[in-house]
């Protein structure tokens, strides 16, 4: 969502990840929301995307959607505010990642700088805690995932057709009630 290239590019990316769901599910279990967990509020992008979200899954429960924030490995590094989600959202759950896998390679890099050395601080130690807490937060994860109710598909798809027909109604008068307008000033 929020393709750069236009808005119309965004209908083709929402009509084709409604006609894969159509062609290749049966129902969906959960929408994860990914975000970056030290931004502290919903940027114009997200916002667009969490709307357009709700255009393709309109009836789709809150309670099975979710965050994963990366780039934070508990709540004392997040910065990103549930404040500022739509209503709906605030209370998703938020699973936190700082990735272990980036952080290792990182670590590689560092390893042998005798900058880092001076520094005394072990990156190693650093880097197994990301790994315990990936692991921690994959077991939460997947806990609540397990308590899920399957979404049928039959019922998403025909509400976003609905949602798209009536958008598709709204932008045709208000085209109409434009042109009717710019003629009364040309006039």
């Amino acid at each position: 969502m929020a393709d750069t290239r236009a808005l119309q590019q965004d209908e083709l990316h929402k009509e084709s990840i409604a006609a894969q769901i159509k062609k290749h599910f049966d129902s969906i279990n959960t929408i994860f929301i990914l975000a970056n967990g030290t931004v502290p509020r919903v940027t114009v992008g997200t916002d667009y995307g969490l709307s357009s979200l709700s255009a393709i899954f309109p009836k789709t429960p809150v309670d099975n959607v979710a965050f994963l924030l990366t780039n934070t490995s508990n709540p004392l590094y997040q910065n990103f505010s549930a404040d500022t989600l739509p209503d709906g959202l605030k209370a998703a759950p938020q699973f936190l990642l700082n990735n272990p896998i980036a952080l290792q390679r990182k670590y590689l890099k560092l390893k042998d700088d005798p900058d880092m050395k001076s520094r005394r601080i072990d990156f190693r130690e650093v880097v197994q805690a990301a790994e315990q807490n990936a692991v921690e937060m994959l077991v939460d994860l997947f806990d609540w995932l397990d308590g899920l109710e399957p979404q049928p598909i039959t019922k998403i798809v025909p509400l976003y057709q609905k949602c798209q027909n009536t958008a598709a109604k709204v932008t045709h008068l208000l085209g109409q009630r434009v042109r009717k307008l710019l003629r009364k000033v040309k006039v």
